[in-house]
């Protein structure tokens, strides 16, 4: 009878710690192979800033003049984005003609990480480095992802006040 009820509880103790792990790893795994892959930076568009909007006597256009550290964001357009699932690694490579923008490919660490109800896509450039010498990153929300299309939006400073910048992503 002690062996009968050692064994329903080891057994029972297995099977409720083996399903909550593997719940977890697997929700984190569904989400990285959705967005696994290749994706072109198809457009970038703006919320909460002031576009020729008139104060006084002057049009006020306000901009971002800087994403990631890099470019401004349009030089992102066109860019191409490869993202390894299974060491969370990838690159990505500008695509512009505009002298004003940079080119070639940077390397980059990736995470989804969830918080709460919302998902958060997270990055740092890894060019040239070890990934443990940068400890600076970028944290965008997941707006919307399917197969074919991802948005990522990212909260800027902009003279004071929060703006988002909407990356729409294709495969």
């Amino acid at each position: 009878m002690k062996k009968v009820i050692l064994m329903l509880t080891v057994g029972a103790t297995f099977m409720l710690g083996s399903c909550a792990s593997t719940n977890v790893q697997k929700s984190q795994m569904e989400t990285g192979k959705e967005v696994r892959g290749a994706w072109t930076l198809s457009d970038v568009s703006y919320e909460g800033l002031a576009n020729q909007q008139v104060s006084g006597k002057v049009k006020v256009t306000e901009t971002v003049s800087n994403v990631f550290d890099m470019a401004k964001p349009e030089c992102y357009v066109g860019s191409t984005w490869n993202l390894v699932q299974n060491n969370k690694t990838g690159t990505y490579t500008f695509n512009t003609a505009d002298s004003a923008c940079p080119s070639g490919t940077a390397k980059i660490i990736w995470n989804i990480v969830e918080e709460g109800t919302t998902t958060y896509f997270t990055f740092k450039d890894v060019t040239g480095i070890k990934a443990k010498q940068n400890t600076a990153g970028y944290k965008l929300r997941v707006s919307y992802l399917d197969a074919t299309n991802m948005t990522l939006v990212q909260d800027v400073n902009v003279n004071g006040k929060i703006a988002q910048v909407l990356y729409s992503f294709q495969r």
